[in-house]
């Protein structure tokens, strides 16, 4: 799916989204991100410093969620879709370069791609949960 610009640029501007994963028995997880970046139009890449059970259910389930919100202007979305977790290639050096850019001594233990397939909005209102 194509991430819109409006969904781009808030996701950008937020400095945490939350990443949501559940094992293969369906236990849900969540955690805070901090370094993040929209790769390209369809992909988001996560950076891994201190996943353990996020993971491990990546491994074991693809399926993942990112939430993310603007507090001033109410504006949300959540964002569904596929995930590989990668610790090397070209990937693994993407990420590796996005927390290289500011942390030069930082060295990832591993980069989340996700390949997004759905994009809702979660902004309080008529419109909360509708698919974009």
């Amino acid at each position: 799916m194509i991430i819109p610009e409006q969904v781009k640029k808030m996701f950008e501007k937020q400095p945490l989204v939350a990443l949501g994963t559940g094992d293969k028995q369906g236990n849900p997880n969540v955690v805070p991100i901090f370094w993040k970046k929209i790769f390209d139009e369809e992909r988001i890449l996560l950076i891994d410093n201190f996943m353990k059970m996020s993971k491990r259910n990546i491994l074991e389930n693809s399926s993942v969620c990112l939430a993310f919100w603007d507090t001033e202007t109410e504006e949300a979305y959540k964002i569904k879709g596929k995930a590989v977790y990668h610790t090397e290639g070209a990937m693994y050096e993407e990420g590796k370069n996005i927390i290289q850019s500011k942390n030069p001594g930082r060295i990832p233990k591993g980069v989340v791609e996700i390949n997004v397939t759905e994009i809702y909005t979660i902004k309080p209102g008529s419109d909360a949960g509708n698919k974009l």
